[in-house]
């Protein structure tokens, strides 16, 4: 499949907002703008027997749902609880809200009591899903996140700020740790030259975590450079030694 180019959406900052902050908070309001998250999906429509009344293998009981979206950075938080009480052998079905802009897919969570779902199915695009499996059973069972980790920083009520990869690459790059980004991708590219064995995940996060990082510097260097065209600042002469001056342009 095809990798796309990431579009970075222009960060909306002012002349007088650079000035006051510079390239690294220029660079923090493209990270904002471009990377904030998505909320919660909206609350679905679970209904006893809407896959069908007969095939189902759950046994008669009470189901609560709870819905989350996915994106390539992670994982929404769970959408409103819903329950539906039905008969064995009938399959539920899930009706899925509408898509939020950006993110691909839906996970759903399953649990016989409020509260206590745990992971039942991954990576739905359809519209609707049908309960029709019977509930997992294993040590290990996944509840639904309680930090979102669709954009480049999940926060969590407990823990505080949780950062990604990408986050610390791009950061990364406001404390003159750009050579860090450039390594790992020369790093990659002279592994792959060498026909060394690679992980395709690994490598293709690799890939993209740079090209998302030179595609916002691109795009940073593209608004600075538009901001200070259209504040030419002023000229003015400074002394460059005994009785000598220079003029030189100066903001404001």
């Amino acid at each position: 499949m095809a990798y796309t180019s990431p579009t970075i959406v222009p960060s909306g900052t002012t002349f007088a907002q650079f000035q006051a902050a510079g390239a690294t908070g220029h660079l923090e309001r493209l990270i904002t703008v471009n990377f904030a998250g998505t909320a919660p999906p909206a609350v679905p429509t679970l209904t006893a027997a809407g896959g069908g009344t007969t095939g189902g293998s759950l046994p008669t009981g009470t189901y609560y749902v709870r819905v989350t979206e996915t994106n390539g950075m992670g994982e929404t938080t769970p959408s409103p609880e819903v329950s539906v009480t039905i008969t064995a052998g009938n399959v539920p079905q899930v009706v899925f809200a509408a898509l939020q802009s950006g993110n691909l897919a839906r996970n759903v969570y399953v649990g016989n009591a409020s509260e206590a779902e745990t992971l039942y199915a991954t990576g739905i695009t359809t519209a609707t899903f049908n309960l029709s499996s019977p509930m997992p059973v294993n040590s290990f069972a996944v509840s639904p996140p309680t930090a979102n980790s669709t954009g480049l920083t999940s926060v969590s009520p407990t823990s505080g700020v949780v950062s990604n990869q990408k986050l610390m690459g791009l950061r990364g790059c406001e404390r003159g740790r750009l050579q860090y980004t450039w390594d790992v991708l020369a790093q990659l590219i002279d592994q792959f030259n060498r026909g060394e064995p690679m992980s395709f995940g690994n490598m293709t996060s690799k890939l993209r975590d740079a090209h998302t990082v030179f595609a916002m510097l691109s795009q940073l260097c593209a608004e600075m450079g538009a901001l200070v065209d259209a504040n030419p600042g002023h000229f003015t002469n400074v002394p460059t030694g005994i009785g000598g001056q220079r003029t030189v342009r100066q903001w404001p």
